[in-house]
């Protein structure tokens, strides 16, 4: 890969860049924490971390295209092109310490960035917060379902991960905008699944949820083989969306790790 001119490492304002949701959060001088997001979500899923982190830790929600305030944009279908588009945006916000976390499709995400980062010669992320997602080198543990039709697509997507909130589905007009993005998105994780391991020098933590049928610890647990430094891995109660209800512990957590 090529690396990606850049320019002198200092912080624009993240504020007018469309990549992060960040309406006019605090400042602090704590780490960087860049969240990804899952499957069909957007930077919103993280906004009240804002709060929960103020004083510790420098939130940086992503927003991927094709949602919210990128809507008119094309959503994604590549995750090393999404890689690729967003390490111009994280560049120069690398001048001081940083890590990355992601959720579900944002723990491959997060994990595609960190090589596509250090891939470009920048400064390399602290550690690597992944959650609820087995890397792509193991095989997922459902069939595909990108090639469902609507009704089908959405039944099963809220059987594996009861992902689609009651509201929405009532609302079919809100519903018919929300399917391209999270159908690009399972479209992506499914073609990306047999990719080839990589051995970072950076930390691994892994977190899921302790009922989560889909990603149980035996997937998590092959984060392992991904990092040549040092592996952790925690288990929280509840399912695949743990973090609704354990986000304050999960990120008190991440930001002991970041010594913040």
């Amino acid at each position: 890969m090529k690396k990606i001119p850049t320019g002198p490492l200092t912080a624009p304002d993240a504020t007018t860049s469309p990549w992060f949701l960040r309406p006019q959060p605090p400042e602090t001088a704590g780490p960087r924490l860049f969240c990804f997001p899952s499957a069909g979500y957007g930077a919103s899923m993280y906004q009240g971390w804002f709060r929960t982190a103020a004083g510790r830790l420098d939130i940086f929600p992503v927003q991927p295209p094709g949602r919210a305030n990128r809507l008119a944009e094309a959503p994604l279908e590549s995750i090393p092109d999404f890689a690729r588009r967003i390490v111009p945006e994280i560049a120069p916000l690398t001048d001081r310490p940083y890590a990355l976390f992601g959720h579900s499709m944002g723990a491959i995400l997060a994990a595609f960035t960190a090589e596509a980062l250090i891939e470009a010669g920048l400064p390399g992320p602290e550690h690597l917060f992944l959650s609820s997602r087995q890397p792509p080198d193991v095989p997922s543990p459902v069939p595909p379902l990108s090639h469902l039709d609507d009704d089908e697509f959405v039944a099963e997507i809220n059987r594996r991960y009861n992902a689609i909130p009651d509201q929405i589905l009532r609302e079919k007009d809100v519903l018919e905008m929300l399917l391209p993005a999270l159908r690009a998105d399972i479209r992506a994780l499914e073609a990306i699944e047999g990719h080839p391991g990589r051995r970072f020098d950076v930390p691994i933590t892994v977190y899921g949820g302790d009922g989560d049928r889909l990603v149980p610890r035996l997937l998590l647990e092959r984060w392992e083989g991904w990092t040549q430094s040092e592996f952790r891995l925690r288990m929280f109660s509840g399912g695949h969306f743990y973090l609704q209800d354990k986000g304050p512990d999960l990120l008190h957590e991440i930001a002991e790790k970041l010594g913040a």
